[in-house]
């Protein structure tokens, strides 16, 4: 079996480390266009920058055939990093979901199709994605006109580090991949009060707790138990001192689902139990709603799944894929095969753990402040899956006859 080693891995590796030191969460991934742009001009691709948005996209063009796009986010989490490692982020954000990894793949994989032109005839739009980690990036790059100049891909492909996966190994699933995810702000107002004398008012604690604890009963005793579901409470913020009951409170509650039924049978739900408690405890103010987030399920297209999984089989071996059950994670992913009209598919590779955290329990995986990747092990993995995908596509994807062409 003849694989596909990364070209360049000192250089990689320096970049890797670059952009594991300095994140940037969603919507502010400024240096990080920056340095990816600086990085691919001398390579001769036409790269596309919006004064609306972060991120970037990059065409290489190299004769006739498929367009394919290859997919790479790019923001961090606002979380701290604990990992240890030399080259660890002091910003009080963090790479702690392996998009440093998936930028870095992405370099690599032009490289390496640069150097395999004899191999594949097309073209390669490479797509740097800000905002992955809040849900609107994908749709927020498409509607800022960046892809004007570029043509229109026919497949677009996307990969995510893991480290639940047994490094140097993939994994992926025809059809749906992972969840539609959902997040909703809710907001308590009330009087306030002196916590001496709760009688006299609406403890606004108290109603959220309960709740937060009525809410964990949907999954529970209104989904069905054949379906799948998660909901979950990230952020409650209410108070300033001990001795004041707060005159205004909120939480967050975060949904997972994979049909649109659950996912509107939860929202009902939610309304209604917030609603509910509210007014048994007496509130006289309507508890506010607004739907801040929503991720679409990232689904995979079921013939162009073949295409990935043998390409990836290939490069890795039979046993190196895993056919992996549906993922509760959620990506925005999907949301450029949906726009453009074209079928979209995504993979897991398993990185491995750098040495600093490799003996850590449990185990560190992505949003942990602990989760950092063995860097040699998720570049290389992460460069030969992509590229053993993309010239798959590149020799195997028929363009189809649009009568009105997207792009250039």
């Amino acid at each position: 079996m003849t694989t596909l080693a990364a070209v360049r891995p000192s250089r990689l590796r320096e970049l890797y480390e670059d952009f594991h030191r300095w994140p940037e969460v969603a919507f502010q991934e400024r240096r990080t266009t920056a340095v990816i742009a600086d990085e691919l001009r001398g390579r001769g691709l036409h790269l596309s920058t919006s004064d609306t948005v972060t991120g970037l996209v990059a065409t290489l063009e190299n004769g006739p055939g498929p367009v394919v796009g290859l997919r790479a986010d790019i923001d961090a989490l606002p979380i701290a990093e604990q990992t240890g490692v030399p080259y660890a982020s002091t910003t009080g954000a963090m790479h702690a979901c392996g998009h440093d990894v998936h930028i870095t793949s992405l370099i690599g994989t032009i490289d390496r199709l640069l150097a395999v032109r004899d191999r594949w005839s097309g073209t390669v739009v490479a797509i740097f994605q800000p905002a992955e980690e809040v849900g609107s990036g994908a749709r927020a790059q498409l509607a800022s006109g960046i892809f004007d100049d570029h043509p229109t891909p026919h497949i677009v492909l996307g990969q995510h580090a893991s480290g639940a996966l047994a490094p140097g190994t993939v994994g992926s699933r025809p059809a749906v991949l992972q969840a539609a995810a959902d997040t909703w702000q809710i907001t308590l107002r009330g009087d306030g009060g002196h916590a001496a004398g709760p009688h006299k008012t609406v403890d606004l604690v108290v109603l959220a707790a309960s709740m937060i604890l009525r809410l964990q009963t949907i999954v529970s005793r209104e989904v069905p138990p054949n379906e799948t579901a998660v909901v979950s409470v990230g952020t409650i913020h209410a108070g300033t001192v001990s001795n004041i009951l707060p005159d205004e409170l909120t939480f967050t509650v975060n949904a997972r689902s994979f049909t649109e039924e659950v996912r509107s049978l939860i929202e009902r739900s939610v309304r209604r139990i917030v609603v509910a408690e509210a007014q048994a405890s007496g509130l006289q103010a309507e508890p506010e709603f607004e739907h801040t987030v929503h991720f679409p399920q990232n689904v995979n297209d079921v013939a162009a799944f073949e295409t990935v999984r043998s390409a990836l089989e290939t490069e890795f071996g039979e046993h190196g894929f895993t056919v992996v059950d549906p993922v509760t994670g959620s990506e925005d992913f999907g949301e450029y095969g949906t726009s453009f009209g074209v079928p979209s598919v995504y993979w897991y590779f398993g990185t491995g753990l750098a040495e600093e955290v490799a003996s850590r329990v449990p185990v560190p995986n992505g949003h942990s402040p602990w989760y950092a990747p063995d860097p040699d092990v998720a570049i290389d993995v992460g460069v030969r899956a992509f590229t053993s995908v993309a010239l798959a596509a590149l020799n195997s994807v028929v363009p189809p006859v649009r009568q009105n062409g997207g792009g250039r």
